[in-house]
């Protein structure tokens, strides 16, 4: 039997993941995102649970006690997700023993952790790559790298500079003739007119430009307002889910909301006023995302329960 390494688990997860394709998960892993694989742990956090599955997933996020593991689950920055996704796609050869932890949690791997792994062949050893690893790139390195003598250097750095040179140099041509062939003939060019009369209304979940005639409503039965090109491509009323990006990596909001009296809640790409009451929208918090934001778009059974404000 070949015996189980740090190398041999990594072969095993990623051969698992190549058979099945993320098995149960498929919809999210056969061709992965960075948002997929947040949504993915979001919809399996109460699922799967084996005995140390959980240490897995508090090492992978760093989890705070006190809150939310949902919310900070959602709020986790979609960058640390893409050494998974470059590894599941082929395009790196190796990741840390942490994602490969997270990947084995979310396609099914057993038996895992690493520890559990060299448990089922009999082996004590710790989670390390191979002793005669360095040493190996070590010789790679130095086969493949040649090394010049002083005279191929000096003349290697004298190619570099001429071929600098002569770039600067068709560079410098090109924005001369610009300046003083190109740009006069755009000044001296017919200006395109302004077009005129244009308004915007509200049309179920966008701004849309109308005519400015049809004041005082439009023919969505909205009022017609002067045109104001930063609401009209920035502000949309938006669905949610926890795979929703909320706020920024800066912490700043990214949706705002608006509860109505029916007790429905409508969220929006911008801040301001609601387009048909005219109140001001509120933006997001930790408590309403939690409270409000379904676990996935249009999936019944996976909705988190609505409590009262």
């Amino acid at each position: 039997m070949k015996p189980r390494t740090s190398k041999s688990y990594q072969e095993e997860v990623l051969k698992k993941y190549r058979r099945e394709k993320g098995g149960e998960m498929s919809g999210y892993l056969a061709n992965p995102t960075r948002r997929q694989i947040r949504e993915a742990c979001i919809w399996l956090l109460d699922k799967r649970k084996m005995r140390y599955d959980e240490h897995t997933l508090i090492r992978f996020f760093q989890f705070q006690e006190g809150k939310s593991k949902i919310v900070q689950m959602q709020q986790f920055k979609p960058d640390r997700f893409l050494p998974i996704v470059n590894f599941l796609k082929g395009k790196t050869n190796d990741t840390g023993p942490e994602n490969l932890e997270l990947i084995a949690w979310l396609i099914d791997f057993q038996p895992r952790p690493y520890e559990e792994f060299l448990k089922s062949y009999g082996s004590t050893h710790a989670f390390e790559t191979d002793e005669q690893e360095p040493e190996y790139i070590t010789l790679r390195v130095a086969s493949e790298v040649p090394i010049s003598p002083p005279e191929k250097k000096e003349e290697e750095e004298l190619k570099k500079r001429r071929r600098l040179i002569i770039t600067i140099s068709i560079v410098f041509t090109t924005l001369l003739f610009i300046i003083l062939v190109i740009k006069p003939s755009l000044f001296n060019s017919n200006p395109i007119p302004n077009t005129e009369n244009h308004c915007m209304a509200w049309a179920d979940s966008l701004y849309v430009e109308v005519s400015c005639t049809s004041n005082p409503y439009s023919d969505f039965g909205t009022k017609v307002e002067p045109m104001d090109r930063v609401k009209l491509n920035s502000f949309k009323k938006v669905e949610v889910s926890m795979a929703t990006d909320f706020f920024s990596e800066d912490e700043k909001p990214l949706i705002w909301y608006f509860k109505t009296k029916d007790g429905e809640m409508e969220f929006f790409t911008a801040p301001g006023l609601h387009p048909i009451t005219g109140e001001t929208l509120r933006k997001i918090t930790p408590y309403i995302i939690e409270t409000y934001v379904p676990l996935h778009i249009n999936n019944t059974d996976s909705f988190l329960p609505r409590n009262q404000e």
